[in-house]
């Protein structure tokens, strides 16, 4: 395996791959962060198109026939979508940073991740570990 995510206190996890060690502890303010990513990209993308003169409502396709209305949000949701993943992408380059002294690119390709496989299942891993939906195995020393 290329890299192991070890549980060694209640909170306290360790990344190791090569000759690398980075002990780090997860944080109950961590989830508090990332529940705030949504509201802070959709902020960011009603600010940005605020400034070019687009308003949400711009973005929804209003359609007539006959006595109804439909609406079709799609380009509003898309829109929503980058918002989110880049505003989750720099969360997480900003926790990887305070982490591993890595960006998350730069930590995938310092393990030697290189296929999509192995990048997604380590960027799940970590994003589970981080928010305590799983918890790595006990270093063999600490059972």
């Amino acid at each position: 395996m290329k890299y192991e995510f070890k549980h060694i206190g209640i909170d306290d996890i360790e990344l190791t791959y090569k000759d690398k060690s980075f002990k780090f502890k997860r944080d109950v303010n961590l989830i508090r962060e990332m529940q705030n990513i949504v509201k802070e990209a959709r902020l960011k993308m009603i600010k940005d198109l605020s400034s070019q003169g687009i308003s949400l409502k711009d973005l929804i396709i209003e359609r007539h026939e006959g006595n109804k209305t439909y609406y079709d949000n799609t380009n509003k949701e898309e829109m929503e979508q980058v918002y989110q993943n880049e505003a989750t992408m720099e969360f997480f380059d900003r926790k990887c940073r305070e982490y591993f002294n890595n960006d998350l690119a730069s930590l995938i390709n310092d393990i030697g991740l290189t296929e999509e496989q192995e990048i997604s299942g380590f960027s799940e891993e970590l994003v589970n570990i981080l928010t305590g939906n799983i918890i790595p195995k006990r270093r063999e020393s600490d059972k």
